[in-house]
């Protein structure tokens, strides 16, 4: 069958092309952001103003913490250790931040030397550390090392890193002045001066050189998360990419200026803020295709139930085709010549030998239903088409009754499902059974048309009934269950000497000839 839209055009799929866009867009307009602020002496990297402080921190906070919680809870249920180390990477940037909120909601910046009036080393060092560390969870998630290790961890990858971060940043305000200088004392004071001026070139060099890694490192995640998005297809893996480059390039900012301290805003915490929208945009995006996916798999196990339960009715018809055949048939074969033995040589006469033929008559009719049975299992279990089926049947049911049985085809007989055509040739075997039986018929038509529905008439020039002065018998009651389960109507038509019609209609619509939906 062809999918509706027709093939997908040669090239990258319109997915793949986004992000590609979406990453080359954000590269190359934050690197000439970074020029520009870089390279302008008028350029100002950081502003004060301690409400949005507090505002962009809880939204790192929240951020980092959902992005880490889901990460861990995709590597758990699918066993992807790279998720798993993505957790911890996210989950120590949630600790790194909440530690800056509880700084910012309790008022104790001065006490832990990230006050802009006096400013420490401390928290530079914590938040310089604290990315380092989740940069290189992000890295190692990648590594063919990753696969044994995460696997095996457990939760103390979850809690190790970023409880060792917490209490790296307990001793750092406890050390105070005995920390390593990663920013020199002229650049404090330079800071101390004017908060929101960036450090002045030169003056912070092992900062710089901490930061550059730190920045190659969030790209070298970057490279990962694209390749697994190349690999799986995932939107989410893209945005997680793009996401990462701008991590890379907010490393690059707080070169300039750390921004670790309480009631500033610099450009880098900006970016880093992108950085969480746009990895929350991903988990948005990966969970709904983890709903569509959930959805086509229970749409393929609902098909492959109906496709077991039908080859499990088709294995039962052709098992009672051979019992009936073996069994049943040979039978009444049997007491047919016994019948006939006993007749001729009792010498029956008189009313004793017309009920002899009345007992020949009825073993023949019961030989001839076995027969007919058997034929018409094995066609709805031999995995033809309907149409063939159903030619057979009408050949096979006129030659066995002496009946002129046509079959009249109006256009493509469309294909049907293993169920229903086993139910239709169960229908129109009982229709063609009850023209010959009940309507002293010599000509049985079967039509088939095909326009918005499947139609199926079996029209006889037997004598008719009145529908309503007659009480349906098992035969009727029995084919019109056996519509019933195909989710087809039947019809019946028919008035006194002028024939009777059984017209079936299967609808096309919401699973019917060409679909699923009716094959168990």
């Amino acid at each position: 069958m062809i999918e509706p839209g027709g093939p997908r055009p040669s090239g990258r799929p319109p997915d793949t092309q986004l992000v590609d866009g979406l990453i080359l867009i954000l590269a190359g307009g934050l690197a000439v952001l970074t020029a520009a602020l870089a390279l302008s002496p008028d350029a100002v990297p950081a502003a004060r103003n301690e409400r949005i402080d507090v505002a962009l921190v809880t939204s790192a906070v929240l951020g980092s913490a959902a992005v880490a919680a889901l990460a861990w809870a995709r590597g758990r249920v699918d066993g992807d250790p790279a998720a798993l180390f993505r957790a911890s990477a996210f989950a120590v940037l949630a600790a790194l931040n909440g530690m800056h909120l509880v700084v910012l909601l309790t008022g104790i910046e001065a006490m832990v030397g990230a006050s802009v009036a006096d400013p420490g080393g401390a928290p530079v060092l914590v938040s310089t550390l604290g990315r380092g560390v989740a940069a290189a969870l992000l890295v190692a998630g990648g590594l063919p090392l990753a696969r044994r290790i995460g696997g095996r961890t457990g939760w103390s990858l979850l809690v190790v890193p970023s409880a060792g971060v917490v209490a790296i940043a307990v001793l750092a305000v406890g050390a105070g002045d005995a920390l390593p200088p990663i920013v020199e004392p002229s650049a404090l004071d330079a800071l101390r001066t004017d908060p929101t001026a960036g450090l002045p070139p030169g003056s912070s060099p092992l900062l710089m050189l901490v930061q550059a890694a730190i920045g190659v490192a969030f790209i070298a995640a970057a490279v990962v998360a694209y390749r697994s998005f190349r690999t799986s297809g995932r939107v989410g893996e893209g945005l997680m990419a793009s996401g990462l480059v701008v991590a890379a390039f907010s490393q690059v900012h707080s070169a300039m200026h750390p921004g670790a301290f309480a009631g500033l805003v610099t450009t880098g915490d900006l970016l880093r803020l992108g950085f969480y929208a746009i990895l929350l945009a991903g988990v948005v995006v990966d969970r709904r295709d983890d709903l569509r996916a959930l959805r086509e798999a229970n749409v393929e196990l609902r098909r492959l139930a109906d496709i077991e339960v039908a080859t499990a009715a088709l294995e039962e018809r052709a098992r009672l085709a051979r019992e009936i055949h073996d069994g049943l048939a040979q039978d009444l074969w049997y007491a047919k010549l016994k019948h006939s033995r006993l007749v001729q040589q009792a010498g029956l006469a008189g009313e004793s030998h017309a009920l002899g033929l009345e007992v020949e008559r009825a073993i023949d009719a019961a030989l001839a239903e076995a027969r007919h049975a058997v034929s018409a299992m094995r066609e709805g279990a031999s995995g033809g088409t309907l149409a063939d089926a159903l030619a057979n049947h009408v050949d096979d049911f006129g030659d066995r009754f002496a009946l002129r049985a046509e079959l009249v085809v109006d256009g493509t007989v469309p294909e049907v499902g293993p169920r229903v055509q086993a139910e239709v040739l169960r229908i129109v075997q009982e229709a063609l059974t009850n023209a010959r039986r009940h309507a002293d018929a010599t000509v049985v038509r079967v039509q088939v048309a095909t326009d918005v529905d499947l139609r199926i008439a079996i029209v006889d020039n037997g004598r008719g009934f009145r529908p309503l002065d007659v009480t349906p018998g098992f035969g009727l009651e029995s084919m019109r269950q056996r519509a019933a389960l195909i989710g087809a109507r039947l019809a019946v038509e028919s008035e006194p000497h002028n024939g009777t019609r059984v017209e079936l209609v299967i609808p096309r619509a919401g699973g019917g000839p060409e679909g699923e939906g009716n094959d168990g």
